[in-house]
């Protein structure tokens, strides 16, 4: 059973229960209320026709001087009275009767030692009608006198009848608009979770870009929001892994294909070289080409260890002079600029400018810049290392004045193995994983690091740190 229609049915089964227990409350107190006015009533009316009697039969006695005549009187009394609609009389000396205006067998039994003036009464049905009998004695002369008085009291039963049946029109007519409402107000509250239930099927099947529109400011509006900020997340979450996913699949695919190539050559090189005889100068070709390509495989190797090191592993930070490793790394890339014919000119504070990292990742970074840009340049090209500190954030540039990069190939620049110009790279002995080393390393230290280049002009490098005082402020 769906939750529309447990509201539904559950509200409906309590609404009956109260509605049902407070109807049958008012109807019964309401005949109660009638019973017990008309009873009291009956008892005023009776004890005026017993004190009626003992007064008129008093004073017919004193004026004819004796009460041989009272029994007469009694009846002269009741005579001369007015009987109120609904009510019957009967009035017994003993056994006998002295007076009755009964059109019917009269069927009260009342014990024979009983004295009093309160009225006993009881409710009894008498030909097809419901009465109240009240049995009361008074004592005239020497004789106890009884009167019963009747009263029909079938129209409170009738009008009691009549409410229940209203009742149970009013209860068929309110439980079908009730129930109307109920389905219209149910279907309405319930739409967010029907909504919810969609998408999320729609998601188990694939779809993460199904979203909820509910513009409601009450709950079910935050129920919404909540709903598409989680499927947000694992969209985005998706689509990360899928992209990671495929980076893998890319990293695997070049590293097999960076791999084959070296040693095929070296394979081929090998084979001639174990064919050849007697050649010295060609065996000693030979056996460069081996040693290059050795070489090749060696640096791919040390490459792909630092890559693979750099991301399983975490680093134990510690505040760096980020101004003095960056003069180690201009130091360190002296040799190779001298023999490229380069030039290098550094804009290094002479003040510490401190940052939070791990030194031996950030001099690899450094020099994997500076290498990047050595081979972008041509002999007599120059490259700018700038570092300076603003806004709560250290700023480093590498900039060379090289070929640049085409703008479609910048996206991809920091994929694993991948490279602009193939050929020269492969000349220089580059496998492609340098700046993917950078990027790694800059995430690390929750570094930003950005390219911007015009091919022609030349390409800058731009990693930005945060400065060591707002690393220890945030700790």
């Amino acid at each position: 059973m769906k939750l529309r229609q447990k509201i539904v049915i559950s509200t409906l089964l309590l609404f009956m229960a109260v509605f049902t227990g407070a109807n049958i409350l008012t109807i019964e107190n309401n005949c109660k209320l009638s019973f017990n006015r008309i009873l009291q009533q009956a008892r005023d009316e009776q004890e005026s026709i017993s004190s009626g009697i003992e007064q008129y039969v008093w004073a017919e006695g004193e004026k004819n001087g004796g009460d041989a005549r009272y029994l007469n009187a009694v009846m002269e009394y009741l005579d001369s009275r007015v009987n109120t609609q609904g009510t019957a009389l009967e009035i017994l000396a003993e056994d006998r009767v002295l007076y009755s205006t009964l059109d019917f067998k009269q069927p009260v039994t009342v014990k024979a030692n009983y004295i009093g003036r309160m009225a006993e009464y009881s409710r009894q049905e008498i030909d097809g009608k419901e009465y109240l009998i009240l049995s009361s004695f008074f004592p005239l002369k020497d004789t106890q006198i009884r009167n019963l008085f009747f009263v029909d009291i079938s129209g409170i039963y009738a009008d009691r009848a009549q409410q229940y049946a209203f009742f149970l029109r009013l209860a068929a007519v309110t439980l079908l608009l009730l129930a109307a409402g109920l389905f219209l107000l149910t279907g309405r509250l319930t739409k967010t979770l029907r909504l919810l239930t969609a998408s999320v099927r729609k998601i188990g099947e694939g779809n993460y870009r199904e979203r909820i529109q509910i513009k409601a400011k009450d709950e079910a509006g935050e129920l919404a929001d909540s709903y598409n900020k989680m499927a947000d997340a694992i969209e985005s979450t998706v689509e990360e892994l899928k992209r990671k996913n495929q980076e893998q699949q890319r990293f695997t695919d070049n590293f097999t294909h960076e791999l084959r190539t070296p040693l095929t050559a070296v394979v081929g090189y090998a084979d001639l070289l174990r064919s050849t005889s007697g050649d010295e100068e060609y065996v000693q070709e030979l056996g460069e080409c081996i040693f290059r390509e050795g070489k090749r495989i060696e640096r791919l190797s040390e490459v792909m260890m630092d890559l693979i090191f750099v991301r399983r592993h975490t680093f134990d930070m510690e505040p760096c002079d980020a101004g003095e490793l960056l003069r180690q790394s201009v130091m360190a890339y002296e040799p190779a600029a001298a023999k490229a014919g380069l030039r290098l000119e550094t804009e290094l504070p002479e003040k510490p400018v401190m940052i939070f990292g791990k030194k031996e990742l950030l001099l690899a970074m450094f020099g994997n810049l500076l290498d990047n840009a050595g081979k972008a340049s041509d002999t007599g090209g120059r490259i700018w290392i700038r570092l300076r500190e603003e806004g709560g954030f250290v700023t480093a540039e590498v900039e060379d004045e090289g070929r640049g990069i085409p703008e479609e190939e910048q996206s991809r620049i920091f994929e694993s193995f991948y490279q602009v110009d193939k050929v020269r790279n492969r000349k220089n002995n580059g496998v492609g994983l340098g700046l993917s080393l950078c990027a790694d390393i800059a995430g690390i230290h929750e570094a930003e690091i950005k390219l911007a280049s015009r091919v022609g002009k030349g390409t800058l490098m731009t990693i930005r740190f945060p400065c060591y005082k707002e690393v220890t402020k945030a700790m």
